[in-house]
Parts: structure tokens; C-alpha cells; sequence
């Protein structure tokens, strides 16, 4: 009878690790399809916006090279693993490299990145910027200013405000500050713009180094915390990107010391919520993520609301944070702060763009098959009549910047209906619409872009921004590094956006899925911002920063929760071990596991 027993045992662990098996397979799969369906459409509309090749012709490339990512996947896996078991061979120098959770040790390691960026900080002095930055500054200028000039949500379209809120009112207010200051004391906007680059750089480096002191104390090996710290310094995006004057750069370090808070508040299970102290500092940093960023609100109160259902020890606390940081962005601000500033809040194009760009590629491909009532409803909203001409692929403005801003509720009705229906009808033809604008970000063709862009006399500007002549030489050559490291091999990976808004995330899935549950919940935020990521307008990498800066993070943050994993099979393994010849089990140092 025992016998017996025992043979049912052994069968039914037998059936539970084959399902198990299978289920892995299949959750592996699941994971590289996706990563498969988007590198193989984006590389094809990478050029022009448009698939060369037929839908199965695609499909099949896909589903072939599924099973290659899968195999990449499974390969670094098993580097990491092996990582993290490894006994570190120079333990002093991977001290000195790899930051400790410390203050002296976070601004040491601050300080050598930032010495490390300060090339990039002094070669585009006074700091690149977008023509948004520029839009931003003179809207703090009164209006009897030579330099102001009328707000907009839609260009053409002059509102009766001061300010507008199509960027966020918290940058405008800090460019503002920072130009009409040194103005004021310089004649120019040069020393104001400049000095805050050079914070804006330093503050970067000590959430680099706060992220990488906080991951390896969590326990994630120094040799790769090393590395990444190596990189980080090295990699020319990071330090090109950390000195200049755009919301981006502003936004995608605060979002990384939130991301690195939620990631100890993950670590413990919930139960750093209970502590007053972290409270309010992750409350203030996910108000200013949502502050910074105009995608930042969707990103952090979501998050905050799932973490709420999953801890549900910590669940008021928690939910009381996403209440705060909602009510902040969608009461405060709008009731109390607009009004009092003179705030215009910013236009519906930004968040309908993806669906007016699948619209408008519907249009370019069925033309011909829309009827009467469809044109109508399209052009009560989007103007039908130039749709086909104005849409570009890779780029969503020259639609979305035309449409009826003051369109009636009614006409917005007969128009998702009618987006509905076509949706229904061509599916493809949306999927590729939402692709072509990022393909940059799912292809290796994707490099990261050097922005040297400012807005002085010469580009249509100001004359208050001029680059300081005897720095070209040190310009041409930062550019020329740049663009090396964007076609080097090998470098060049690291110089992708795909690498760190799909490649990274999608491996750091598996691995926590595979050997660290309890580290999924730290995917709530990641793939709400991998998803603001792909729903951008078109390929600029700075839309990907925040995932540029928090990838190489999460790396560590799984690596960590495999190092955990890994010591403790293997303490349980020496108390066996032991217990069996009845010594007593041996310690060892947690770091050099």
C-alpha cells in the first residue's frame, strides 16, 4: 500500500512538472512574440512609415524569430544567474566602483559621474534645448515683453491666458525663473540656463547613485552594479542627456528616485508605507513626476492604485497616495492654481493622437471605400478634406494639430464611431499606425539622437542665447563622439532605444516571472511607462529617457531578487548538508555570494 502511495506521489509530481514546464514555455513565448511582432514591423516601417512586405510574410518573420529572442532571453538569464553566484575576484576595486548605501558614498559616486558628464555639460554650453524650452521661457515674460508672445494648445489658435499648459506649468515656471534671472543680472539668458543644466546633471548623478547604492544593498551583486555605474558615466546618451534644458531631462531623474523608492517599497512587501518618513518622501516625488511630465500622473497613480490591492496591510496608505497625487493634478491644479496664474489647460490633441493618426492612415488606404456619413463625422473633428495629404507617418503633429479644437460634444460622439467601426474593419492598418511613429523605439535602427539645438538669433530665437564661440572645437568634437558611438559595433547597443524600452524590460519580466515573484509588482510602473513610451507621437528619444535612465536599474533590482533567491537555496542546502553529519552550518558574507 505504501509502495503504491509512494508511486502515485511520484506520478502526480511527475504531471505537475511537465504542466509546469509547459506553462513556462508558453509564459517565455508569450513575453518574446511581442518583442518579435514589434522589432520585425518597426525595422520594416523604420525608413519611410510603411510595411514592405505582406502581413503573413511578416508574420512568419516574427513567429521565427519569436523562438531567437526566446533563446536570447534564456541565455542571459543564465549569464545573470551565473553573476550573481560569482565570488567577487576584486573585491576592493568593485567597492570603490560600486556605490554603497551611504551619504559619503552616494555623492562620491555622484561626483565621478558628474565629473565624468561635465564634457557634454561645458561642450553644448549654455545647454541644448528643444524649441518647446524656448516656447516655455518667454510665456514667463510679461505680456508687454518684446520677448512674450501669444500661448496656444493649437498653433493658429491664440489663447486669452498668460500661460499654457500644453507643457507642464511647473517646467515653464523653472526655465522661466532661470532665464529672466540671468537676464536680469547678465543681460543674458546664458549664466541662468547653464547653471541650471549644471544642477539638473548633478541631481541625475546622485539619483544614478542613490539607485545603484539602494539596489546593491538590496543585495544585488557588485560586480554588475560596477559595470553599470562604468556605463552610466561612460555611455554618452546619460551624460548628453542629463545637461539639457528640456522637460525630459527634468521629469526622467525624479521618475528614477520614485522608481527607486517603489522598488523598496516593493522589496519589503508593502511595509515601508507604514513608515511616516517614506510616506511623504514617496508622496512628494510622485507629485513631482506628475508635475514634470504630462504622462507622469498616468503612470504614478495607477501604480499606487495597484500596489494599494496587492499590500493590502498598507492598502489606505497607499491609496490615499494615489488619491493625493490625482487630486493634486486634476483639482488643485485646474480649480485653484490655474485661475490664480492665469493657466490656459492644454488641448485634447496630445492624448487623441494615436487615434487620429490611425484615422488618418485609414483615409490614405480606403479613401475610395468611405461614405458620406463617415467623411462628415471625420471631418467635423479632423477636416477631411487634407487629412490624407497632412498625415505623416513617423510624425503625429500635422494632423493632431489640426483638428477642431472647438468641435461639439455631438460631433466627438459621430467621430469614435466612426473610429470604431474602421478600426473593426482594418485592424492592420491601426496596428501599423500606432508602429510607424515609434519604430525607432522596437528597432535597432533606433540609435539615440544628439540634441544641439538653440534657439539664439541665427535659429529664429533670441538674441539672449548665444554659444560661446571658443567652444566649437569642443562641440565638434563631443558631436563626433556621439555619432561614433552610435555607429561603432557593439557600442552602438548601447546607444539604442530599444534596448532599454523593450529589450531590458522584457528580459527582467522573465526573470522576476520565472525566479523573483515577488519583484512583479515593480512591473506596474514599467510597463505603464514602456506603454507612454509607444503611445509618443513620433521617434524622439527623449521620450524614452525615463526608461533610458531606470533599464539598467531594474537589471539590478532582478538581479538582486535572483542573488536573494540564490542564497537562500543555498543556506538551505548547507543546513542539510550539515544536519546530515551534525556540524554546525558556516555564514558567509551576503556580498560575495
Amino acid at each position: 500500500m505504501r509502495t503504491m502511495m509512494r508511486g502515485m506521489q511520484v506520478a502526480r509530481k511527475d504531471v505537475m512538472g511537465v504542466v509546469l514546464a509547459v506553462a513556462r514555455v508558453l509564459l517565455l513565448l508569450a513575453i518574446s512574440w511581442p518583442v518579435a511582432v514589434l522589432l520585425v514591423y518597426g525595422t520594416s516601417m523604420f525608413d519611410t512609415g510603411w510595411v514592405r512586405a505582406q502581413p503573413a510574410e511578416l508574420f512568419t518573420n516574427a513567429g521565427a524569430l519569436t523562438f531567437a529572442i526566446a533563446a536570447i532571453i534564456l541565455l542571459c538569464e543564465w549569464a545573470l544567474r551565473r553573476l550573481c553566484r560569482h565570488r567577487d575576484r576584486f573585491p576592493r576595486l568593485l567597492d570603490i566602483l560600486a556605490p554603497q548605501l551611504s551619504v559619503k558614498s552616494v555623492i562620491a559616486h555622484a561626483l565621478v559621474l558628474f565629473a565624468l558628464w561635465s564634457f557634454w555639460l561645458v561642450a553644448f554650453c549654455p545647454g541644448s534645448m528643444l524649441y518647446d524650452t524656448y516656447y516655455q521661457i518667454c510665456q514667463s515674460y510679461p505680456e508687454d515683453s518684446s520677448v512674450y508672445f501669444g500661448v496656444w494648445n493649437v498653433p493658429g489658435v491664440e489663447l486669452d491666458a498668460h500661460f499654457s499648459d500644453h507643457h507642464p506649468i511647473l517646467d515653464t515656471l523653472i526655465y522661466g525663473f532661470a532665464a529672466q534671472t540671468s537676464e536680469a543680472q547678465t543681460g543674458s539668458w546664458n549664466t541662468g540656463l547653464f547653471t541650471l543644466a549644471t544642477v539638473q546633471s548633478l541631481v541625475t548623478a546622485i539619483c544614478f547613485s542613490y539607485a545603484l547604492a539602494t539596489a546593491r544593498d538590496m543585495g544585488a551583486p557588485r560586480t554588475l552594479c560596477a559595470v553599470v555605474f562604468i556605463l552610466v558615466g561612460l555611455v554618452p546618451v546619460f551624460g548628453h542627456y542629463a545637461s539639457l534644458n528640456m522637460k525630459d531631462s527634468i521629469f526622467s531623474p525624479i521618475y528614477l528616485l520614485w522608481f527607486t523608492l517603489i522598488a523598496r517599497l516593493v522589496n519589503s512587501k508593502g511595509a515601508l508605507a507604514r513608515s511616516p518618513g517614506f510616506f511623504i518622501v514617496l508622496l512628494v516625488f510622485g507629485v513631482l513626476c506628475a508635475l514634470t511630465k504630462k504622462t507622469g500622473v498616468y503612470v504614478v497613480v495607477p501604480t499606487l492604485a495597484a500596489l494599494a490591492l496587492i499590500y493590502w496591510r498598507a492598502w489606505w496608505r497607499l491609496g490615499l497616495q494615489a488619491l493625493a497625487v490625482g487630486g493634486v493634478m486634476w483639482v488643485v491644479l485646474p480649480q485653484a492654481v490655474f485661475p490664480v496664474l492665469d493657466v490656459a489647460p492644454g488641448g485634447k490633441q496630445e492624448m487623441l493622437g494615436p487615434m487620429f493618426q490611425q484615422t488618418a492612415r485609414y483615409v490614405v488606404e480606403h479613401g475610395d471605400e468611405i461614405d458620406e456619413d463617415q467623411r462628415e463625422a471625420i471631418d467635423d473633428v479632423l477636416r477631411y478634406d487634407t487629412l490624407a495629404e497632412r498625415y505623416e507617418p513617423a510624425w503625429a503633429d500635422p494632423v493632431k494639430y489640426k483638428y477642431v479644437y472647438n468641435a461639439t460634444q455631438k460631433a466627438w460622439d459621430a467621430y469614435f464611431a466612426v473610429w470604431a467601426q474602421q478600426g473593426m474593419d482594418d485592424p492592420q492598418v491601426y496596428f501599423e499606425a500606432l508602429v510607424a511613429p515609434i519604430a525607432g523605439f522596437v528597432s535597432p535602427k533606433g540609435a539615440a539622437q544628439l540634441k544641439d539645438a538653440l534657439w539664439d538669433k541665427q535659429r529664429g530665437g533670441t538674441e539672449l542665447l548665444t554659444r560661446p564661440a571658443n567652444l566649437r572645437g569642443m562641440r565638434q568634437a563631443a558631436t563626433e563622439v556621439f555619432e561614433a558611438a552610435t555607429e561603432t559595433p557593439v557600442i552602438n547597443v548601447l546607444m539604442m532605444s530599444a534596448l532599454y524600452a523593450i529589450w531590458i524590460p522584457a528580459l527582467c519580466l522573465w526573470v522576476c516571472v520565472r525566479r523573483s515573484p515577488r519583484w512583479i509588482p515593480l512591473f506596474i510602473p514599467v510597463v505603464l511607462t514602456v506603454g507612454a513610451v509607444l503611445m509618443s507621437p513620433m521617434y524622439d528619444t527623449r521620450y524614452a529617457l525615463p526608461m533610458i535612465y531606470s533599464a539598467p536599474i531594474l537589471l539590478c533590482f532582478c538581479a538582486a531578487g535572483l542573488a536573494s533567491k540564490g542564497r537562500m537555496a543555498d543556506d538551505g542546502a548547507r543546513v542539510v548538508a550539515h544536519a546530515d553529519d551534525g556540524s554546525a552550518p558556516e555564514h558567509e558574507d551576503a556580498e560575495n555570494v
